[in-house]
């Protein structure tokens, strides 16, 4: 990384995203394409109606799992998302997902604009009181979506389109508008091997890829412990890397892969200790 946590923290915080330049070499990418191409090819044929495709629990492919595992368990993304989300991060879903490319008459459309899972802003914008909104405090995110791109990103391949700071705010689109370009939208360009490290609150949306290529992102979505998850822990390949951190004793890792045995205590004493300082900080 070529910026330090602090600053990247500081543009999440105020933009709901924060971009980390090259944090995939270029030979990594090469090689991930180059492995995954065949794949996506079958699948695409098999369903060209879909606008994606994508291979999961990635963590646990017997063919795939020694190409990813360094990516997601390298210190310095595991220390940004315990910068952003406290120690409690825990893995949901681990996958790559393929875009073919589509008619050129799809180019600058719209995918579907969204929030991530676990938000709260999509719930609330459906409620029925929903009209009557506050200024919102930032709120570290229940989850994070760090997506590293294997191409370049642009008009042609399809713009990452954010609403910046909406993390901050309850904007809320309607379905029937999901497609459609928003006021105030950002066109991110991006680098192949670039991340892409979201809040799970902000919205954003993809455009359709119309670079004759498939257009590839890995996504490794991060969430609170203790909450639901898509990818198994329970597969050999992941007992074997929790066996490993055992060994080495690496809570971390353990607590990205579903098991902490001593979570809560540990989070008790943390609140005791703040309900402590604010009775004592309370002027008599």
């Amino acid at each position: 990384m070529h910026r330090s946590i602090e600053d990247h923290f500081a543009e999440y915080r105020r933009n709901g995203y924060t971009i980390f330049k090259g944090y995939m070499p270029s030979d990594q990418v090469a090689r991930v394409r180059q492995t995954v191409d065949p794949e996506f090819h079958r699948l695409h044929a098999e369903h060209p109606e879909r606008i994606r495709a994508s291979i999961t629990n990635l963590l646990s492919r017997e063919d795939l799992a020694h190409l990813f595992k360094d990516h997601i368990l390298n210190p310095a993304l595991l220390d940004f998302a315990e910068h952003v989300m406290g120690p409690f991060v825990q893995l949901d879903s681990y996958e790559i997902t393929g875009y073919p490319s589509r008619p050129l008459e799809e180019r600058k459309k719209v995918d579907r604009w969204h929030r991530d899972a676990f938000n709260h802003s999509g719930v609330w914008g459906r409620h029925g009181s929903s009209c009557h909104r506050e200024d919102r405090v930032y709120t570290a995110p229940t989850a994070c979506n760090c997506i590293t791109y294997l191409q370049d990103m642009n008009e042609i391949s399809g713009h990452l389109r954010i609403l910046t700071d909406s993390h901050l705010d309850y904007t809320f689109i309607p379905d029937e508008e999901v497609r459609d370009p928003q006021p105030g939208e950002q066109l991110v360009e991006l680098e192949a091997g670039d991340m892409v490290y979201t809040h799970n609150e902000i919205l954003h949306a993809g455009s359709i890829n119309t670079s004759g290529e498939i257009r590839y992102f890995i996504s490794a979505y991060f969430q609170r412990f203790g909450l639901p998850h898509r990818d198994t822990f329970r597969h050999p390949l992941v007992t074997a890397l929790k066996d490993e951190a055992r060994v080495q004793n690496d809570r971390r890792v353990l607590r990205l892969l579903g098991e902490d045995d001593h979570w809560e205590e540990r989070e008790r004493a943390a609140w005791a200790q703040m309900i402590a300082e604010d009775r004592a900080a309370r002027k008599r």
